[in-house]
């Protein structure tokens, strides 16, 4: 009887340790958008456009990636990347564009200016009833990031997808400015 009791703690060991391994996330980088975020396993990629607030389509790419129902972090994940290097003069409203879409799709429970690596960004959570939406978007050299985690209202908040963004130069590093607005980097 004694080898029966220790053997069903470890069988519940080994099912929890495999539920977790299940749910982990890894950082994925895209050198070609220059972002780096973190992921519940690998996003498809998908072509898009994004009308700005003057009506220009501008070309985007969508990255998704969702986390099991199952998982305490069930929902869809996206880094939506806009090229603005068509309507350059448009970038100074992107935050403001991606928010508008944003807050319309329930109401506002936090919209706040950031500074995300000193590049400054906007940061919103919008909440239904059923569904809650993190969102941290942000614009460096010509492109526009929206990065986004729709999950259901009672799953715990996705703060470490909407806090992993980081915006990447052309050699995969990690881009951190000294002051918000500043072209100088930290190295």
């Amino acid at each position: 009887m004694r080898k029966v009791g220790l053997l069903i703690p470890a069988v519940v060991a080994l099912f929890v340790a495999g539920a977790a391994y299940g749910q982990a996330w890894s950082e994925y980088e895209n050198r070609q958008e220059f972002f780096a975020v973190n992921f519940p396993g690998d996003p498809a990629r998908t072509e898009s456009t994004f009308k700005t607030s003057k009506g220009t389509t501008l070309p985007a790419v969508v990255f998704t990636a969702e986390a099991p129902a199952s998982s305490i972090t069930a929902g869809k994940y996206t880094v939506t990347v806009v090229n603005y290097s068509s309507a350059p003069s448009e970038i100074s409203t992107a935050l403001d564009d991606a928010a508008k879409v944003i807050l319309a799709r329930g109401e506002s429970k936090y919209d706040g200016i950031e500074h995300t690596e000193q590049i400054r960004s906007r940061r919103l959570t919008v909440e239904t009833e059923t569904h809650r939406w993190l969102a941290e978007i942000l614009a460096n050299d010509g492109r526009l990031y929206i990065v986004e985690a729709d999950t259901a209202i009672d799953v715990v908040p996705p703060a470490q997808f909407q806090a992993s963004v980081e915006i990447l130069d052309a050699e995969g590093k990690r881009i951190r400015y000294r002051t918000v607005g500043s072209t100088e980097r930290v190295r």
